[in-house]
């Protein structure tokens, strides 16, 4: 095997000791036991994250090993002494000292190793529960307090074969010295002998490197780092289905990714072919798989170095690993070769600059902190080798449900395969759509290895089944029913059926469908007299009125185009003939054309008023569209019109008389086909919210269409039923009607309703190449489908061909519009728009989605239309229209939009405007708007803001002294100040010193202002002493109470996020034990809850839900209140197991009683986070809770129960209870008059879960409401 297929790491460093960027044998002391060393920066960065995230298991490096040979407690124990005892890190403890964390080897401590024996359980159970173990260990979070950051438990399975879960906390361990731990575990575990142990130990060597730091190398690198990183920073704008929270919850999935053999061969041969590594031709791969995901040509990815810059570090275990980001911009066209060559190049400089700690380098930089991003880069690559049979054979990867970057890939390359996981951030992404990446990443390894001097963006990113599915399930359009020639047909049997009906009102008087048709017969031959045949093009030059309709329908009778324009438009337009009226007459410039008026109608009288003979023309134009942004007149056929109304008149059919009000008068044409009334406004009317809702009221019209932002709150009186919008938003927060969302474009007519295509158009997502975009990726959408498609600009062949362009997907000689709209498809099929291309907005480097701005706003009171735009300072500017008459406070409108927005997005003005000023194509008019913004409301004040109270004041000092300002304001961000992650232990640690409160980090990073924590610390420090057993999760005043109940670990933090996701609904509350609570019997402890519940629950139904143990008080507070004649809504047991008493023999519960003795109920349950600082106080309480449960004997209760059963068993590692014990009823059956049970996933422990949260609060919302009224919730 040559150099270039050598594991990756190994070979970089070979590399750069070539290009002589390491030197060779440091003389590193040893430091003495005992000794506090501070974190290395991969290390420290790693603390602050978990400080940050305490909850999540994202730094875990677990595995699950098989090995077909018995072990016992004894060997397994002996093993892992002989490694704690070779490596020092194995054994270090962490702390803090003066706010800096540091590491300290103590000397010899207890192998953290447990033993499971599961020989009496079959193979394949046996192994399912060994697995299930595993998983559940490798998502409990290593306490940073802990003695130790490593665990080892042991499963003896059937057949003589132990497996072993391995877990690793990463600040003590990077991958390559997880391998050689494993590797030495093996070997000793096979009986075989060891190499002499590492002559340096992992603290001897953090100690040597930082007393003999180069200054000049870092000081080298971070120029070159800062350089590369100039300018604005992409942030990853994947098609997520979530938008990004303000926090991360750090919680995450995996799908599998998986290369064959040979795709694995081409992929290697294309990197022996260029000279670089394996690992540049995958990340090349990565490269072009997110720009063709987001668009993004500029972008970051993050990799893992391994930071062993001298000889000596080599073999030493510990964490070394650097992070790196990749930039690469691959503008222009490259090849997919050209594409390899640029990574590779970026990664030897990468290689050639890793000196400076990345934490320095963010530092420097002074970028915008983001709530909810990563900074720098959001996604990470790494390629490990694994050398077969040797030292780095990887076990079964465990699932730690946890991510720290929105995207991660992590691959392992053996001889034949290389395979591995795609870790997603499941606050953003569902598995369906990470398992769409992985395939999608999976395409482009084996198309870039197979065709390496192909486009990099032509690249197909779609199987060739999904592309059938895009193109014809998706997007492929049917042929439209249409039984006309002319647009005139229809309105004439409609004329002949309802001759007395109104047809239309202009404010001025009634137009019945005869006398409408009586008027446009005889213009029609008027017309024909003048020398109009079909292709003559009329214009019409005409004031508002019923006249607008009659020319439309006179030029349909004949089959000749007509255009709506301004007198000093026609010169432009050459008409044939000019239509004008009394009022436009005069306006009319002398030119080529006839003029027809209206103000000669009365000389009309002896024309004829027959139906003239229909156009023998076969689908002709309809009319000319001119529209301010388009290069000309857009010729808009007769088919596509009559095919329009066909849709409407099949999809939303309209009573007789039903008054409809179009935007415009060629909106007439479907409600006159079918017996409605039009209503006719002037254009002003449609531009001001009042008038128009004053017009609706006053004809009771019961169908808006508008293009313009309209307030729809109470509108209508009642009468309105439909709006058909498209453009802008409507503020719908009232209106009972139906809203129906539509788009179109002149040269495609109304193309999607409710973000589906209208029947005869094909809508195809593309990108640059044409291809079409994967569900869920961005591209523009181009149109098809001839029927609805305009000819062209009129008279202009050259525009015509640059936006109507040829269909790769139709017939042949099919044409396609491009719209110049970014879009995105649904797996459902529905568009979702993203703005128009040349509109879009990034701040920060983020693509910002304006809807998501806006609606922060329209959904507080008082607000009825928003409009957010870029702003020239940057950020964003917000405009807002106040409803009716209300005042509004832009100050307060920014706050309420930050407690709902990350802060990136919060507008840094908002102005409240009477209107939205639009342009002429419609479009928001940016420009006027910002001139608008002097006279509104500006959110942040520039200037310097005092405290205003003695906690903002001494808060405000260290914020000063620890950022070294002479004073700070207190709107004035920790972070924009210059604090960074270090500094931050320094701030919580000065605010216990002198403020007696200490913030939590994730307090810090919520809420970094000054006046924004002091706010929270003024919060902790008001709230009353914990006096209590009643907690308060969610308020809802008024609402149907829900009681949680703990279980024996006496904690309520597992209910917190059930209690979220039902918080809308109900008043949550939860019941937990306190340390200083006696000993009592379920039935004393029950009496003291009811009490407690009694203060706070008014008349509002009560719900109780008991998880373990608490299920038994439930029932007991439940009986409680029955005896006094006031039952309870509705009680659930949350898995909870009926007490020993209820076995049918002595035996067997004494074996149920013993079972539950042995539990570790502080660690199974999961108690708090920091039990471990009062775990004295929490036992005694833990057994006080044990005991009542074990003494209790139920009486029976005459109501109905309902038992939420957990699906999974227990784990492997909790003591055995008899099977009888383990019945679906849970031993309830014989306690109550009637019990349902519904099963639910998760075991006993785990259905709290982030996994499994969502569905228990379903269920329970689910058992509420099959138990309670809908007038009651």
């Amino acid at each position: 095997m040559t150099a270039l297929n050598v594991e990756k790491q190994q070979l970089l460093m070979k590399l750069l000791r070539e290009r002589s960027t390491a030197t060779r044998g440091p003389r590193v002391a040893p430091v003495p036991p005992g000794t506090p060393v501070p974190l290395n920066p991969p290390q420290a960065r790693i603390w602050f994250s978990c400080r940050q995230y305490p909850d999540t298991s994202e730094y875990s490096l677990p595995e699950l090993r098989t090995l077909d040979r018995a072990l016992d407690l004894p060997t397994l124990r002996a093993v892992t002494v002989e490694l704690m005892a070779r490596h020092d890190v194995l054994r270090v403890r962490m702390f803090e000292r003066d706010g800096v964390p540091m590491q300290q080897d103590d000397g010899p401590i207890e192998p953290p190793v447990t033993w499971h024996d599961l020989r009496h359980l079959a193979a394949g159970e046996a192994e399912a529960r060994a697995t299930a173990s595993g998983n559940e260990a490798a998502r409990r979070p290593f306490p940073l307090d802990g003695p130790c950051f490593f665990q080892i438990i042991g499963f003896a399975l059937p057949g003589d074969r132990t497996m072993l879960a391995i877990n690793f906390h990463h600040i003590v361990i990077d991958g390559l010295s997880r391998a050689m731990v494993v590797a030495e575990l093996d070997t000793l575990l096979a009986g075989g002998p060891l190499d002499p142990a590492p002559p340096v130990g992992f603290l001897d060597y953090v100690a040597w490197e930082q007393e003999n730091a180069d200054d000049t190398a870092v000081r080298s690198d971070l120029s070159y780092w800062t350089g590369k990183l100039s300018g604005d920073l992409p942030v990853l704008d994947l098609p997520r289905d979530r938008p990004r929270p303000a926090t991360s919850r750090r919680s995450g999935g995996t799908v599998p990714i998986s290369v064959p053999g040979p795709v694995l061969a081409r992929l290697r041969q294309l990197a022996t072919d260029e000279g670089v590594t394996l690992f540049v031709v995958v990340m090349a791969a990565y490269k072009v798989f997110l720009t063709r995901m987001t668009g993004q040509r500029d972008n970051i990815v993050g990799v893992p170095l391994a930071g062993r810059d001298h000889e000596v570090a080599e073999s030493i275990v510990g964490c070394f690993v650097k992070s790196a980001p990749l930039r690469t911009d691959l503008s222009g066209d490259p090849t997919f070769r050209k594409v390899v060559r640029q990574v590779h190049e970026t990664v030897l400089e990468a290689h050639d600059h890793q000196t400076v700690p990345f934490d320095r380098v963010v530092a420097e930089l002074g970028l915008p902190r983001l709530s909810g991003v990563q900074a720098v880069f959001q996604t990470m690559v790494n390629v490990q080798s694994i050398a077969v049979g040797g030292a780095a054979d990887m076990g079964t990867e465990l699932d730690t449900n946890a991510a720290m970057w929105d995207l991660a890939v992590s691959l392992f390359v053996d001889q034949d395969v290389m395979s591995g996981v795609l870790v997603y951030d499941a606050d953003l992404f569902e598995k369906s759509t990470a398992l769409r990446f992985a395939s999608i990443l999976e395409g482009l390894l084996a198309a870039g290895a197979g065709q390496p001097d192909a486009r990099a963006f032509e690249l197909p990113l779609l199987a060739p089944a999904e592309r059938e599915r895009v193109l014809h399930e998706l997007t492929g359009p049917e042929q439209p029913d249409i039984r006309y020639r002319t647009m005139a047909q229809p309105f004439e049997e409609q004329a002949r059926r309802t001759p007395d009906a109104v047809a239309v009102h202009t404010g001025e008087g009634a137009v019945s469908y005869a006398e409408l048709n009586v008027r446009a017969n005889r213009l029609a031959w008027v017309l024909l007299g003048a020398g109009v045949r079909p292709g003559s093009v009329l214009a019409l030059c005409l004031a508002h009125g019923a006249d607008e309709i009659v020319a439309r329908y006179a030029a349909a009778k004949l089959g000749t185009p007509y255009t709506a324009i301004a007198p000093e438009q026609l010169a432009e337009v050459a008409p044939d003939v000019v239509i004008t009226d009394r009022a436009t007459a005069a306006q009319v410039p002398p030119g080529s054309w006839q003029v027809v008026s209206f103000a000669d109608a009365e000389r009309w009288a002896d024309v004829s008023t027959d139906d003239p003979p229909v156009a023998e023309t076969g689908y002709d134009l309809l009319r000319l569209v001119h529209t301010p942004g388009r290069p000309g007149a857009v010729a808009r056929p007769v088919v596509a019109e009559l095919a329009e109304v066909a849709e409407l008149r099949r999809t939303h059919p309209l009573d007789a008389g039903e008054v409809v009000l179009p935007e415009t008068p060629d909106g007439a044409f479907w409600p006159l086909s079918c017996g409605g009334v039009v209503l006719l406004c002037p254009p002003v009317v449609h531009r001001d919210p009042r008038p128009l809702m004053e017009h609706i009221d006053a004809y009771r019209v019961t169908t808006l269409w508008t293009t313009a932002s309209v307030p729809l709150d109470g509108a209508g009186g009642g009468s309105l039923r439909r709006v058909f919008h498209g453009g802008e938003p409507v503020t719908v927060a009232g209106f009972p009607g139906e809203v129906i969302t539509w788009r179109g474009w002149p040269e495609t007519g109304r193309v999607v309703e409710r973000g589906r295509r209208v029947a005869h158009h094909a809508l195809y997502v593309l990108d640059e190449a044409l291809e079409p975009t994967p569900v869920g990726v961005a591209g523009e959408l181009y149109v098809g489908g001839e029927a609805g498609l305009a000819h062209g600009y009129h008279r202009l062949p050259t525009p015509t061909a640059e936006r109507f362009v040829a269909d790769p997907f139709g017939v042949p000689g099919a044409r396609m519009v491009r719209t110049g709209e970014l879009c995105r498809r649904r797996e459902d099929g529905v568009l979702e728009y993203l703005g128009p291309i040349d509109r879009q907005i990034t701040v920060h480097g983020m693509r910002v989605e304006r809807a998501a701005v806006e609606a922060a706003f329209t959904g507080q009171g008082g607000v009825a239309l928003c409009a957010v735009t870029a702003a020239p300072e940057g950020g964003l500017a917000a405009f807002v229209v106040p409803s009716g008459d209300r005042e509004l406070s832009g100050t307060e409108l920014a706050d309420g939009a930050a407690r709902q927005l990350p802060d990136y997005l919060v507008p840094g003005s908002v102005t409240v405007v009477d209107r939205i000023v639009r342009a002429d194509d419609g479009a928001i008019d940016v420009a006027a708007l910002l001139d608008l913004r002097d006279s509104g409301t500006l959110v942040e004040d520039e200037y310097f803001v005092a405290p205003e109270t003695d906690l903002e004041a001494r808060l405000a000092a260290i914020y000063a002294r620890l950022l070294r300002r002479d004073a700070v304001s207190v709107t004035d961000s920790f972070f924009d100040l210059g604090g960074h992650s270090l500094l931050v232990f320094k701030l919580i640690e000065e605010c216990e010193s002198e403020l007696g409160l200490r913030p939590s980090v994730q307090d810090v990073f919520t809420g970094p202002k000054v006046r924004e924590l002091a706010a929270t610390l003024g919060a902790v420090q008001a709230a009353p002493a914990l006096e209590g057993n009643l907690v308060d999760l969610v308020e809802n005043p008024g609402a149907p109470l829900v009681v949680f109940v703990h279980a024996a670990s006496g904690s309520v933090l597992p209910f917190y996020e059930v209690a979220q996701r039902l918080g809308g609904e109900f008043a949550l509350y939860a019941l937990q034990s306190l340390p200083d609570d006696p000993q009592a019997t379920i039935e004393e402890i029950a009496a003291r809850y009811v009490a407690a519940v009694d203060a706070v629950r008014g008349v509002a139904p009560v719900v109780l839900a008991g998880w373990s143990m608490g299920g038994c008080v439930a029932v007991e507070m439940a009986r409680h209140w029955l005896l006094r004649g006031e039952p309870v809504a509705a009680t659930l047991l949350l898995d909870t197991w009926a007490p020993p008493s209820f076995m049918s023999s002595a035996a067997e519960a004494a074996e149920v009683r013993a079972a539950c003795l042995a539990l570790d109920v502080l660690r199974l349950e999961g108690a708090e986070a920091d039990a471990a600082a009062a775990l004295a106080e929490l036992t005694g309480m833990v057994e006080r809770n044990r005991a009542s449960f074990l003494d209790y004997w139920p009486e029976f209760y005459p109501a109905e129960v309902e038992l939420l059963r957990a699906s999974d068993p227990l784990p492997a590692d909790a003591p055995r209870f008899p099977a009888g014990y383990m019945d679906d009823d849970r031993g309830w059956g014989a306690f109550v008059a009637e019990l349902e049970t519904t099963e639910i996933k998760g075991s006993h422990l785990s259905l709290f879960d982030p996994e499994h949260v969502d569905q228990l609060a379903a269920a329970i919302r689910d058992a509420i409401t099959r138990r309670m009224g809908y007038e009651e919730i």
